[in-house]
């Protein structure tokens, strides 16, 4: 019972942290379609606020690691042992590494847009 319990868990924060990557998976597909490879040159792209954006991706990440990781934290006399397991379910690990992925792509974005274009390179 108690693993059945725990499989549901994981099954949520999955579908949680891939709920919460959707619009920004969509953001940068929309603008990638239609700024860089120029397809759909009518269509306007909605404006979601960098809040949902960049705090959906990182919920993902929050409750994904949390799921997939246990760390544990023991002292004897002067030292501190940390032990880090990481619980193999696949659908945890693809929702991080999709929330992770489109992370490192949105601040790559955001540099490139913002940065080089205000040096005019």
């Amino acid at each position: 019972m108690i693993q059945n319990t725990s499989a549901n868990i994981h099954r949520i924060t999955a579908a949680l942290g891939i709920a919460a990557t959707l619009p920004l998976v969509f953001f940068l597909t929309a603008n990638v379609l239609k700024y860089e490879l120029g397809f759909l040159p009518e269509w306007q792209v909605p404006l979601i606020h960098p809040a949902i954006l960049i705090g959906g991706v990182l919920v993902a990440i929050i409750v994904n690691a949390w799921s997939i990781f246990d760390v544990g934290v023991s002292r004897s006399g002067r030292k501190f042992n940390i032990a880090i397991g990481i619980t193999a379910n696949a659908w945890n690990l693809t929702a991080l590494i999709l929330a992770c992925v489109f992370f490192a792509v949105m601040i790559i974005y955001l540099f490139f847009e913002n940065v080089l274009g205000a040096i005019g390179a």
